[in-house]
C-alpha cells in the first residue's frame, strides 16, 4: 500500500489486467460464441481432406452442407480424386446449405513416352527432359551395320504412358565390332590352297611353321591356331603348321 490506504500503482496495474481479461472472456461467451455455435442454422465444417468426392459428400450430409468441386490438381501424394484442399478451412463456422468449395487431385502426372528410335544419343536426353521424363539405362547393341550410334528402342517402349520424372531405358546400336566365325578344320590341306581359301574369307595367315614329317607329302597342314571349332573374327590371324621332309 502507498499512503493512507491507498494501493500501489503496481496492485492497481494488476487489478485493471484481471478485469479487461474477465471482460473479454464477459464479451466472447455472451456476444461471439452465441453468434456462431449457438445458432441452429451455423456448423463446424468437417475436415475433408483425403477423403474421396463421396465419402466428402456423405459427410457433409450429417453437417447439411454440400460440396462444391472448384478445381484440380496433380499430386503425387494424394490418389486421383481426393481431396486436396478445401475453403473454409476445418473448424471454421459455415451456415446450413451453404458449400464446401475443394480441390480435387487429378493423381500423378502421366507422361507418354516418345518416339525416340533412329535418334542419337543426345538427341533422346533432350527429348525426355523436354517431356518430364529422365534417361535411364543405355544397352549398347553391337552392329555390323554402317547406320551406328543411334537409338533403336526403349523400355518402356514409345506410346507407353508413365508417371512424370520416370527414367527411360534407351537401346542403342554401336558399330565397330567385327563379326566371328566358327574356325573350319585346315589339318590336312595343302598348304598353298588352304591359303587361296583363307584370302578369300578375309583371314589371314600370320606365320607358317614346317615339322618334319616324312609320312605325309610335303606342306600338308597338321595343326592349326586357333583350333578347329573355335572362334575367329572377321580378319583375324591364323597359325599353321605343316609338314616338311628331309
Amino acid at each position: 500500500m502507498s499512503g493512507k490506504g491507498g494501493y500501489s500503482p503496481v496492485v492497481f496495474y494488476i487489478f485493471v489486467v484481471i478485469g479487461a481479461f474477465l471482460l473479454g472472456i464477459l464479451i466472447f461467451n455472451t456476444l461471439i460464441v452465441p453468434s456462431l455455435v449457438g445458432r441452429r442454422d451455423v456448423v463446424i465444417v468437417p475436415d475433408l481432406k483425403n477423403l474421396s468426392i463421396n465419402e466428402a459428400k456423405e459427410k457433409c450430409r450429417e453437417y447439411k452442407l454440400n460440396v462444391v468441386v472448384v478445381g484440380h490438381r496433380y499430386s503425387d501424394e494424394v490418389p486421383a480424386d481426393y481431396i486436396i484442399e478445401q475453403d473454409p478451412e476445418p473448424q471454421e463456422g459455415l451456415k446450413k446449405g451453404r458449400a464446401i468449395k475443394v480441390i480435387v487431385s487429378s493423381g500423378v502426372e502421366m507422361e507418354v513416352v516418345p518416339d525416340l528410335r533412329n535418334s542419337s544419343l543426345r538427341k533422346a536426353e533432350i527429348v525426355l527432359k523436354s517431356v518430364g521424363l529422365k534417361k535411364g539405362r543405355v544397352v549398347n547393341v553391337f552392329t555390323h551395320e554402317k547406320i551406328t550410334n543411334v537409338v533403336i528402342g526403349t523400355s518402356p517402349p514409345h506410346g507407353a504412358r508413365v508417371s512424370r520424372g520416370h527414367p527411360v531405358d534407351l537401346l542403342v546400336l554401336i558399330g565397330g565390332k567385327p563379326r566371328e566365325y566358327i574356325m573350319p578344320n585346315l589339318v590336312g590341306m595343302d598348304l598353298p590352297f588352304a591359303k587361296d581359301w583363307l584370302s578369300k574369307k578375309g583371314f589371314q595367315i600370320s606365320r607358317v611353321i614346317t615339322k618334319i614329317r616324312n609320312d605325309k607329302f610335303p606342306n600338308t597342314i597338321l595343326d592349326q591356331n586357333p583350333k578347329p571349332g573355335g572362334m575367329i573374327e572377321e580378319g583375324g590371324s591364323i597359325e599353321l603348321v605343316v609338314s616338311a621332309v628331309e
